[in-house]
């Protein structure tokens, strides 16, 4: 094969995969303006009138992290600057509700283990979380203790975006009710009115999940309580079993012991 007929071959192939990549955009907008741009413009109106509201109302929202070195004990934050930053506003591929959490008082830490040190920047840094540190060296000039000034503030953010390719609507969560990013995928079908209320309330912190309350059924419920129920007996009775044995191994190796005694005796 002469380099005239390998350039044409290797065209042809080009040819061929951006008609197939061209076809495959142009079914994914198709999908789009069918089935997932009029949710997003349901999500873009329902955010919009939100953060109009929140911002003219200015509810005060505190808030608790678990900020501190133990990364248990809470800090508290108020909640403002509500945001909407949209990509389009007749065709919308990406929704972000931005909103930051400040500190309501001063907060200091020192922390004196090199270990702990480092672990507490990391864990501050995966909230994004500024912060000022200040080292103390001993003699040796090696770490010897720091002392960490919380400054913030917090930045949240709720994103929705329309995915062509996966064909459904995703929900990111940066810092809600954890550090770094959570992610929810809805079916087109599955944005309504309920789920929409749910988001409201995410950002307003009335809810820690956009994940709807499962209600177990009162049957269901009595059938879990009886078998709750039923492992703690095997469970209690297997301890008086296990007690039972072990009082009659004790008295075993007690009767053993006085039998050597005796023998010791009478050998004596």
């Amino acid at each position: 094969m002469g380099i005239l007929d390998e350039l044409k071959q290797q065209a042809a192939s080009m040819r061929a995969a951006e008609a197939e990549e061209a076809q495959r955009k142009a079914a994914q907008q198709a999908f789009y303006e069918q089935s997932l741009q009029p949710v997003m413009l349901q999500v873009l109106s329902y955010l919009d009138e939100l953060v109009k509201q929140i911002n003219y109302v200015q509810p005060e929202r505190h808030i608790a992290y678990p900020l501190a070195p133990d990364r248990q004990s809470k800090i508290e934050l108020v909640q403002s600057a509500y945001k909407l930053v949209i990509d389009s506003s007749a065709n919308p591929r990406q929704l972000d509700v931005r909103l930051s959490a400040k500190l309501t008082e001063s907060v200091e830490y020192d922390i004196r283990d090199r270990a702990a040190i480092d672990s507490y920047c990391t864990y501050l840094n995966s909230y994004n979380f500024k912060y000022h540190r200040r080292d103390q060296l001993n003699s040796r000039h090696r770490l010897q203790s720091a002392l960490f000034t919380l400054e913030g503030p917090l930045q949240l953010a709720m994103r929705v975006q329309a995915d062509s390719e996966q064909q459904c609507i995703v929900v990111l969560l940066k810092n809600f009710s954890a550090p770094g990013v959570q992610r929810y995928r809805y079916q087109p079908g599955q944005v309504d009115d309920a789920l929409l209320d749910r988001m409201g309330r995410l950002i307003l912190h009335e809810v820690d999940t956009l994940n709807a309350p499962v209600e177990v059924p009162t049957e269901v419920r009595e059938k879990l309580r009886q078998q709750l129920l039923q492992k703690q007996r095997e469970e209690t009775q297997l301890e008086l079993d296990n007690s039972e044995e072990g009082a009659k191994l004790w008295q075993r190796s007690a009767s053993r012991l006085r039998q050597i005694s005796r023998a010791n005796d009478d050998e004596r």
